[in-house]
């Protein structure tokens, strides 16, 4: 009977031993793999941070160029009403605004902000070039780089390419 015991208890600490030999390979291979994962999250971390920094530098520039924007709109209609006085002095040509009220008449769902905006989205092209054209075919006082200005912040190239389009693109 002692031998039996003393074999049971020599079987439960094997037993033991090699649990805790187990484990403790199990443990070191958990804590590498731990040691990965930090180091990866480390990393993750850094390009986080350096991403956050220049979408940060990327907001400031866009409200920046914004700002620009407006006040080029600004300073260019303040211009443009004062550049229309003298033009309606000369004769019965019809206002800017009324002509391309006309046209944007035929184009639900676009306004004058659309028209000037910077976009490039192609339900804008054909009213924007639309526009172009009459206000063109309309004032024949106008010159292309002034029917430029006025679409800002486009160049007057624009205007001119818009002049020759007489139909829609397919």
């Amino acid at each position: 009977m002692t031998e039996h015991s003393q074999l049971n208890r020599q079987h439960r600490h094997y037993l033991a031993v090699r649990e805790r030999l187990v484990h403790a390979a199990a443990a070191a291979s958990r804590s590498a793999a731990i040691a990965e994962l930090e180091s990866q999250v480390a990393g993750l971390a850094s390009d986080n941070a350096a991403k956050t920094r220049r979408i940060v530098a990327l907001e400031i520039d866009l409200a920046d160029a914004e700002a620009r924007l407006l006040a080029q709109a600004q300073a260019l209609l303040s211009g443009r009403g004062a550049d229309e006085a003298e033009d309606e002095q000369e004769g019965d040509r019809p206002p800017i605004e009324e002509i391309i009220a006309t046209v944007l008449a035929d184009f639900p769902g676009v306004s004058w902000e659309d028209i000037i905006s910077v976009r490039r989205e192609r339900r804008l092209v054909e009213p924007r070039h639309a526009c172009m054209r009459a206000v063109y075919e309309s004032r024949r006082d106008l010159s292309l780089p002034r029917i430029g200005r006025i679409f800002s912040p486009r160049p007057h190239d624009g205007a001119g390419g818009s002049k020759e389009r007489r139909h829609p693109r397919g």
